[in-house]
């Protein structure tokens, strides 16, 4: 029997957890509701991206999700801006969620534009990805991030609105999958995929978090802010209500808390996890959710129940034949261990990360 948390629902086997002798885990003892940064300092961004007069002040990338889509609501009806929407299509998008891009497009009327690189070589990269480190969502990050930068780049367009919450805390996993180099190296190993097909994949080749950072600065591409941080956030289900309203979204009908209806892979990445780590990504968020008292425990155990009944989604020969994978590879890519290719993330990186911890550091101790 797994031992879990008393105030909410980490396992004993999530990375990093503690329990005290009362069965709370180090998460709980240490959690604190984040603070938001000011919706004053938010305005101060809207309002420096409209004096450039440009021809659209942020870009929104919309996935038809529900933090996406709430994005696109806070910039265009709440804070009057001029935006461009767009579409990163991985191939895997469902029909739910085109509706929902759809209905926002016309709700707002924002023009939108969507981005689909070339579909033989991104197969091959989610195939390869997915044999070798049992992740393609990398993959799909690393394109969006890349493919927003340039189209901010080439609209000249200042920010970058991004759905990220602090509800999402925590619900990662160790091995860093949105770093280009250890994607690289990945996907090498078969010889599948050539350099300039990836390279191709990637956009900006030699990119990383430092030369991000810089041309940022520099004003090439868009300013990336995360709004959620800033503003005093309604509930998960609040949210809900507000774009079902406003933006004419629906939800799966099947669905508590969804978080990634807009990806109809999503529910066999993360059957994959559960096998691979013992649970699925909804566990931190859930967990969270109790921390907030958005959820019960009760609730949130009856959900986590749902997604940990280890039984495969309906969808899961849908999903192999897109990635070309075998029953057999599928068994071998669950024993893959955690964190196999994080010997190979990019230096820069790890030293922008570092400076970055040293800094949040040294500004904790003011």
């Amino acid at each position: 029997m797994i031992k879990i948390c008393s105030k909410c629902i980490l396992p004993e086997d999530f990375t990093g957890i503690e329990f005290d002798s009362h069965n709370e885990c180090n998460f709980c003892k240490t959690f604190h509701k984040h603070i938001p940064f000011g919706e004053d300092r938010l305005i101060k961004y809207f309002d420096n991206a409209k004096r450039k007069k440009r021809t659209y002040d942020a870009l929104v990338p919309l996935s038809g999700g529900k933090d996406s889509t709430y994005i696109l609501y806070l910039a265009t009806k709440v804070y009057k801006l001029n935006v461009l929407a767009y579409t990163y299509d991985n191939g895997f998008f469902s029909k739910i969620a085109i509706n929902n891009i759809e209905s926002a497009i016309r709700k707002t009327g924002v023009d939108h534009i969507f981005y689909k690189p070339n579909e033989r070589i991104l197969r091959n990269i989610y195939h390869e990805a997915f044999l070798n480190s049992g992740e393609i969502c990398g993959v799909c990050g690393i394109g969006i991030m890349n493919s927003t930068q340039k189209i901010s780049a080439d609209w000249h367009i200042p920010l970058i609105l991004l759905g990220h919450s602090p509800l999402e805390d925590n619900s990662f996993t160790s091995e860093n999958i949105y770093d280009s180099h250890r994607l690289r190296v990945i996907t090498s190993e078969s010889g599948n995929i050539s350099k300039k097909e990836f390279d191709q994949f990637l956009i900006y080749p030699k990119m990383n978090y430092i030369n991000t950072y810089f041309h940022t600065l520099t004003g090439k591409f868009g300013k990336k802010i995360n709004p959620l941080y800033f503003l005093e956030v309604p509930t998960d289900i609040e949210i809900g209500e507000i774009i079902k309203h406003e933006m004419g979204w629906t939800d799966k009908s099947d669905s508590d808390f969804s978080k990634h209806l807009d990806c109809w892979a999503e529910p066999f990445t993360n059957y994959v996890r559960e096998k691979r780590f013992g649970h699925s990504r909804r566990i931190s968020q859930l967990s969270n959710m109790i921390r907030l008292g958005e959820i019960t425990r009760e609730k949130a155990l009856e959900i986590h129940e749902k997604d940990h009944s280890n039984t495969e989604p309906l969808n899961t020969e849908q999903v192999l034949s897109a990635l070309n994978i075998t029953r057999d590879d599928l068994n071998k890519v669950f024993t893959i261990p955690s964190g196999k290719y994080n010997a190979y993330l990019s230096r820069a990186n790890k030293i922008f990360a570092w400076v970055k911890t040293q800094s949040e550091i040294l500004k904790g101790k003011k």
